[in-house]
């Protein structure tokens, strides 16, 4: 087998995994985004009516309003603050977090984005061979 057949071989197999392992990662991406929600920032007041401790906001322009009750913990992150700000989790009442949530959905896509890169890559030095 001649040295050029060789190369030849190597970069489509690195152009098939590349494409697909860009593939799988893009799925990934789609399935994180849709099962990790849409989360909104808003300002919350705590309230604590002596048998529970909750937080209450206001979103859809004062329209209407969420609610949860905090554990532990969270009243412990608060450290006796009566205002703090949240993401709460739209369509799902009573999930909240104090600091916003990572989107890892976009680090798999940069990521499929970059092997996207790289079966480009190969196949055009596939193309650039042919022509040698």
């Amino acid at each position: 087998m001649h040295s050029n057949d060789m190369i030849m071989l190597a970069l489509e197999f690195a152009t098939w995994i590349a494409f697909g392992i860009c593939a799988l990662l893009a799925v990934a991406a789609l399935v994180v985004r849709l099962t990790s929600g849409q989360w909104e920032r808003t300002q919350a007041y705590v309230i604590d009516d002596g048998d529970r401790t909750f937080v209450r906001w206001f979103h859809d322009a004062g329209t209407s309003a969420g609610e949860a009750q905090l554990s532990r913990a969270q009243v412990a992150h608060l450290d006796g603050r009566l205002e703090t700000e949240l993401y709460y989790r739209v369509n799902r009442p009573g999930t909240i977090r104090f600091h916003q949530p990572r989107s890892h959905a976009r680090a798999l896509g940069f990521c499929a984005l970059g092997f996207l890169v790289v079966g480009i890559a190969t196949t055009v030095a596939q193309l650039f061979l042919m022509g040698v």
